[in-house]
């Protein structure tokens, strides 16, 4: 079957099957934020969806990414498609389509997404596998960052979810000054700082917070390399 992309960055249009028949089946509740936020990032201009459509209309995958301007770093925030087309290379399609716009529409210093550690205690086989999930995106060039990542809590710190890691899908070579296998973190801390006060609705001082800013603060920047299987 043959797909087209289109890419949306105002409400309306596709979003909302896309919800409905991709994003949602794809990812547990805890991690997807709901419709109209991404509604609203759509509305006031930081935020891109690109779906993959069909013969018949219908979406069959979808990439959404949220621009930082602040902190210039792009987030792949869902990447998602239908079960019966996987292994076509759909999923690929997508991602080089969104990293290609975003690089050449934004600049970014890095582009990053959040996925499962393969060795996470709990694992919802519904939602695909972790071990072929890290697999899709190191084939595609992606680099784990050595950090202790949790996903921000939707709605609370309370809803935070552990054992993720952060790949980088893109970096400008004047964000890795020290070694191209090592990212500056300063805008990195920008951006997490920023995402954890607008997921969980207050600034992140905690322990696990801490933690995770201090791991990007070291000198030389954060290493980023394949996934070792170490606990980070």
């Amino acid at each position: 079957m043959e797909y087209r992309m289109v890419e949306q960055t105002r409400p309306g249009g596709l979003l909302a099957q896309v919800y409905r028949e991709v994003l949602v089946p794809a990812f547990p509740a805890n991690e997807l934020e709901s419709e109209q936020s991404i509604a609203e990032t759509l509305e006031i201009g930081a935020g891109s969806l690109f779906v993959a459509v069909g013969e018949a209309g219908r979406p069959a995958g979808a990439a959404f990414g949220r621009w930082s301007e602040a902190s210039r770093v792009q987030m792949l925030v869902y990447l998602a498609v239908d079960p019966g087309t996987r292994g076509h290379g759909l999923g690929g399609r997508l991602l080089r389509e969104a990293l290609g716009t975003w690089s050449e529409r934004y600049r970014p210093c890095a582009v990053v997404a959040e996925i499962e550690t393969p060795e996470a205690r709990i694992v919802h086989e519904a939602y695909g596998d972790p071990r072929r999930r890290l697999q899709f995106y190191e084939a595609a060039g992606a680099r784990v960052l050595d950090l202790p990542y949790f996903q921000p809590g939707i709605g609370g710190p309370e809803h935070r979810v552990q054992e993720m890691l952060l790949l980088v899908l893109h970096a400008d070579p004047s964000f890795t000054p020290q070694s191209p296998d090592r990212l500056s973190g300063a805008s990195l801390r920008a951006f997490m700082e920023a995402y954890l006060e607008g997921s969980e609705g207050r600034r992140a001082e905690d322990w696990d917070a801490k933690a995770l800013f201090k791991a990007m603060e070291r000198p030389g920047g954060i290493p980023m390399g394949p996934w070792s299987g170490e606990k980070r």
